[in-house]
């Protein structure tokens, strides 16, 4: 049964996502190169700008240069994520950040948000070889939180990381943020939510789901035992 929810953290609980992507506008980079990298890690993305032919690192200078002073004017949540985030805390759920920006970043979000109290540990794949759209960050953070995947549950925003969700074996629900879901994304994660404010009621049902096709097992094994 799911009792661990993988949180990603930009344009899925803090409204961090459109900074990045304007950011990454005013430097020049166009809407296919931008949809490409959200999600991804920083290893990943420096790669492909330079298989593009950019500055990588003067590119991304200049990117953090324009975010950090947006940042340092505060930080949104999204809708209902406290909410959510309450909730599952009073269910007693675990609850991981899993992200792909560097820790650093992450744990100042959280702090600046006053999110921190309600994650049990965060995990970054911002080193990673491999970024969302594999699996390896999710796998990581179900390590550390002593799960296995059938355990765990992803809320993501982006293509990539329901791609990454569902590569991992997890129940995987998408919120969209900026780009709305395509016939991918529609068939591809397990749940589609307008905000966070939805996320119990979805979490509740997919666990119901998740017994009834216990039971569903159950009672094909006696009759196979009979």
């Amino acid at each position: 049964m799911i009792d661990t929810i993988l949180f990603d953290m930009d344009g899925t609980i803090t409204d961090t996502q459109k900074v990045y992507s304007s950011a990454w506008r005013q430097v020049g980079l166009s809407e296919e190169e931008l949809r490409t990298m959200v999600g991804r890690s920083s290893i990943v993305n420096h790669r492909y700008l330079e298989e593009l032919g950019y500055d990588a690192d003067a590119l991304i200078a200049k990117k953090n240069a324009i975010c950090e002073k947006v940042f340092s004017e505060g930080i949104d949540v999204k809708p209902g994520a406290r909410e959510a985030l309450e909730w599952l805390r009073k269910e007693q759920f675990a609850c991981v950040l899993a992200t792909s920006s560097p820790l650093a970043r992450a744990e100042k979000n959280l702090a600046m948000t006053d999110l921190a109290r309600y994650f049990d540990f965060v995990v970054s794949g911002n080193a990673l070889e491999r970024g969302k759209p594999f699996p390896d960050v999710f796998l990581m953070a179900a390590r550390e939180a002593g799960k296995i995947p059938s355990q765990c549950l992803v809320v993501e925003d982006s293509f990539n990381g329901v791609r990454a969700g569902k590569a991992a074996g997890m129940k995987t629900v998408m919120i969209p943020d900026a780009v709305p879901p395509d016939a991918e994304m529609k068939k591809t994660a397990d749940a589609i939510l307008p905000s966070l404010k939805e996320l119990p009621a979805c979490i509740e049902a997919l666990q119901l789901e998740e017994a009834a096709e216990e039971r569903k097992k159950e009672e094909q094994d006696v009759k196979s035992g009979l």
